[in-house]
């Protein structure tokens, strides 16, 4: 038990003389340094807009990870991933502002997305045009529907391939005219 308060009493002066003889200034300079090295890792990343945001979908969008270094050009990659994203969804007239980044003062980068989602676009209008119309086959869109990427998508790659089964070799161009006032999409395939 001697030896353990000796030691501790060591430790103490030993504390005491290098704060004392430690330059101020110097012991400052350390502390702000440490806290810079770790004020750019990143502790969190939110988006912000609304009950009925497919969260999930834009975490899994954005490839800035906690722990890692804040990266401006990554942070602006991930902005357009998240708009992007929501485009995909039908919300074709979704924004997603600049991310909001706060560095604490005990370190560390949290980072928002703001995100104005607007209306979900929906089908209006569907049509194939072009020479291989007359072998286009049944399209799996219709006026209503929300206006999916993917299924648009998935509409334009139908009639490449029913055209290639008819011995039409053609290719579809996927043309969207929105109308933003009526939140609607008028979708054309048109073949070459």
């Amino acid at each position: 038990m001697r030896s353990v308060l000796m030691l501790l009493a060591a430790v103490a002066v030993c504390a005491l003389v290098a704060v004392r003889y430690l330059p101020h200034n110097e012991a400052k300079a350390a502390k702000i340094q440490s806290v810079e090295a770790t004020s750019r890792d990143v502790k969190s990343v939110a988006f912000a807009g609304g009950w009925g945001m497919p969260y999930a979908a834009l975490r899994a969008a954005v490839s800035t990870q906690i722990g890692e270094k804040l990266d401006d050009l990554q942070l602006e990659r991930d902005r357009q991933a998240v708009e992007s994203e929501l485009n995909s969804r039908g919300y074709l007239a979704a924004r997603v502002t600049a991310p909001s980044v706060t560095l604490a003062s005990e370190g560390g980068a949290y980072i928002v997305f703001d995100i104005e989602r607007g209306p979900l676009f929906t089908l209006r209008t569907i049509q194939v045009t072009g020479p291989g119309k007359d072998h286009a086959g049944v399209i799996t869109l219709a006026p209503g529907d929300d206006a999916l990427g993917d299924r648009i998508s998935r509409a334009g790659q139908a009639v490449t391939d029913t055209l290639a089964r008819h011995g039409k070799r053609s290719q579809v161009e996927i043309k969207l005219a929105t109308d933003p006032i009526a939140a609607t999409v008028d979708v054309e395939l048109a073949t070459h």
